[in-house]
């Protein structure tokens, strides 16, 4: 009997043990990087980021609220896109219509939702945590600490790794899909700097099963209030809803649709005859196949449906739009169908039709 006890207090102690372990590598890591006070009163903020994805850079700002960051970049005129990723929020801005995330975004984008920076490190110590184990790795050479949980409203394990000598946050990986296949996502951080009492990271190399997809460089960020109405979602664009705009010059290449690789255009003419187009670049294809349309002013009207009786109703409002407005229509009319965030279906459609015009002399 004092056996059988004794086995019990040991396994009890254990067991202390171990959920004392992963508390206090939590609390290590909390007060490595501020304090939890200092955490929590920086968890929302605004940062200018340098992105450099598939050989380009472009500067996005990003607006960040506990488990939600909004991207936006500069379109130009003053617009500006908006891509939201979070839970239960997760939308994106193309103009006047607003689309929800397809299942791929929601899964692709599970590290940005789950934590895509130091300063929500205070967060672990909620509910929507549960600790799992602790673990030792080696990375390129480093000793880290490998905290095992699961973000509980997605049900997404995740690893977070701390550095043995500094109780830093190196790095997060979560299970995943990119480009329909299921696999791991790992941000790792570095180049930390003290912002607001926080040491926050400045640069942060997302991959996707090892292979490096896109490095971000955080230029310039500070913790302000950031209101959780820029996270809900606005109301799609009304059915027959007319917009005005200044277009860039445009290139196109056309051909069967079969040979066209990516979101394609069909281009109506003045006759009714159509083609198939999609944008290019000035190497991408022979003159022969190419249209190049000067930037113009556009008129665009936009349906939820898409019929060949919808399109028709379409050409007729810009034809009697731009009679109203002294225009004359400068053929073709394109037409694009958005129903794609870039990695899936959305669920929803909705219709563009769009002309350059002038004014009438």
């Amino acid at each position: 009997m004092k056996v059988f006890f004794a086995v019990i207090l040991t396994l009890l102690l254990c067991s202390c043990e171990k959920a004392n372990d992963k508390q206090q590598l939590i609390d290590r890591a909390i007060k490595a990087h501020g304090g939890y006070d200092k955490l929590q009163a920086s968890s929302t903020w605004v940062a200018e980021v340098r992105r450099f994805q598939r050989g380009n850079s472009y500067e996005l700002r990003n607006y960040y609220r506990p488990g939600m960051v909004r991207l936006e970049s500069d379109l130009g005129n003053g617009e500006r896109s908006a891509d939201v990723i979070g839970h239960p929020h997760c939308w994106g801005k193309n103009g006047p219509m607003t689309f929800p995330c397809s299942a791929e975004t929601r899964e692709n984008d599970r590290p940005r939702v789950v934590m895509e920076m130091a300063a929500q490190l205070w967060s672990l110590r909620g509910d929507d945590w549960t600790l799992l184990s602790t673990s030792e790795e080696t990375v390129d050479g480093v000793a880290m600490d490998a905290l095992h949980a699961r973000y509980e409203p997605l049900d997404s394990p995740a690893i977070l790794r701390f550095r043995q000598d500094s109780g830093m946050l190196h790095s997060i990986s979560i299970d995943g899909i990119k480009g329909g296949k299921a696999g791991t996502h790992t941000h790792e951080y570095s180049a930390f700097a003290e912002h607001c009492g926080v040491l926050m990271p400045m640069h942060n190399i997302k991959s996707f099963e090892s292979d490096v997809w896109v490095e971000e460089d955080i230029l310039q960020l500070e913790c302000v209030d950031v209101d959780e109405a820029m996270f809900v979602r606005p109301e799609q664009v009304t059915e027959g809803h007319v917009e005005e705009s200044q277009a860039d010059a445009m290139r196109f290449v056309c051909k069967p649709a079969a040979e066209l690789d990516g979101p394609r255009q069909l281009h109506v003419a003045d006759n009714g005859s159509a083609k198939f187009c999609a944008p290019t670049d000035a190497d991408a294809a022979s003159d022969d196949d190419v249209v190049v349309l000067p930037a113009s002013t556009q008129l665009s009207v936009y349906s939820l449906e898409s019929s060949p009786e919808k399109l028709a109703a379409m050409l007729h409002v810009l034809e009697q739009e731009a009679a109203v407005r002294n225009y004359e229509l400068q053929w073709p009319v394109r037409v694009m169908t958005y129903d794609n965030d870039g990695m899936g279906l959305t669920g929803e459609i909705v219709v563009e039709a769009a002309v350059a015009v002038e004014q009438k002399q």
